[in-house]
């Protein structure tokens, strides 16, 4: 028994974070700033749809480690490619980006229309 122990203390590093515990990467605004207002809204709802989505994949392989570990002493999850982080920091980046880049140009495109 003491070695499944030290088995899953040494694997558990390797568990799947919550979705909540992955921060942003940077994403710079500028990189939407081709976009009009209506433009850059769509795109931030359809990124915000992903990023809902990664959050629930990234969750679930979160859930699916706790119990592969509990049980079988390894992160099934994570070993079979559950483990969306690097995609949900990415999208969180944009989402970021993204509102930033809504407030700018849809406040310079009402501006503009004053």
């Amino acid at each position: 028994m003491f070695p499944a122990v030290l088995i899953a203390l040494t694997l558990l590093p390797s568990c799947a974070s919550r979705a909540n515990g992955i921060a942003p990467l940077a994403v710079d605004a500028s990189e939407y700033y081709d976009l009009n207002c209506s433009e850059a809204r769509s795109e931030l709802a359809t990124t915000r749809e992903r990023e809902a989505s990664l959050a629930r994949q990234q969750n679930n392989a979160a859930t699916g480690d706790a119990v592969g570990v509990f049980l079988l002493a390894i992160p099934a999850s994570s070993l079979l490619g559950g483990d969306v982080a690097g995609e949900l920091a990415l999208a969180k980046g944009q989402v970021r980006a993204l509102e930033t880049a809504v407030r700018q140009k849809c406040r310079a495109e009402a501006q503009m229309a004053e």
